[in-house]
C-alpha cells in the first residue's frame, strides 16, 4: 500500500490524529498520558508548532497544530512519534508506541476549528470515560474554560 499523501502549505492549521500500535491501550495510565501532554507542550515551546488543542486518549491522540515557519508537519510528526516512543516506559525495548503514519485534516475556518475542538474535547465523553468533557484532565478543554486546571499552555490567540 502506498503511503498516504499529506497536504502541506506554510501557515496551515491541521487536526492531526495518530493511533498507538495495534490501537492497544498503551496510554491507559495517567503517567503515560502526562508524558505525551508534556511533549506536546515542549514541542510548542521549542517552536516546532503552535498548539491550539489536544486530547490524549488511551489508544490515540488528537491535536490541532500549526507548524511554525520552516517546519513541515510530516517531519514534526515523525520526530514527535519517534521521541515519545523512546520515552514510553510501558513498551518493550525497540517496540514502537505509535502506528505508522497519521491522519490530518486541514482546518479552513474559525467555525471548523471550533467544531474540531468540540469534537476532540468530547471524545472522552463519547468513549464513556467521563460524563462531561471538563472532567477529563488530559485535554486542552481546561485552557478554554479558564478554570485553572490546564496542564500545559496552548495557543489561544484565535479565541
Amino acid at each position: 500500500m502506498a503511503p498516504r499523501k499529506h497536504y502541506e502549505e506554510e501557515g496551515t492549521l491541521y487536526h492531526v490524529t495518530t493511533r498507538t500500535l495495534a490501537q492497544e491501550f498503551h496510554l491507559a495510565s495517567a503517567s503515560e498520558k502526562q508524558q505525551i501532554v508534556f511533549e506536546l507542550g515542549r514541542w510548542r515551546t521549542k517552536g516546532h508548532w503552535k498548539l491550539y488543542g489536544f486530547v490524549v486518549m488511551d489508544n490515540h491522540l488528537h491535536a490541532v497544530v500549526q507548524p511554525v515557519s520552516g517546519n513541515r508537519l510530516g517531519d514534526i510528526m515523525r520526530k514527535f512519534k519517534t521521541w515519545t516512543s523512546r520515552r514510553n516506559v510501558l513498551k518493550q525495548t525497540g517496540q514502537a508506541l505509535w502506528e505508522e503514519g497519521y491522519d490530518d485534516n486541514v482546518i479552513q475556518s474559525l467555525e471548523e476549528l471550533r467544531n474540531v475542538l468540540e469534537y476532540m474535547h468530547n471524545n472522552p465523553v463519547r468513549a464513556g470515560m467521563v460524563t462531561s468533557a471538563h472532567q477529563y484532565p488530559w485535554s486542552s478543554v481546561h485552557n478554554y474554560l479558564a478554570n485553572g486546571q490546564e496542564i500545559i499552555g496552548i495557543d489561544v490567540d484565535w479565541w
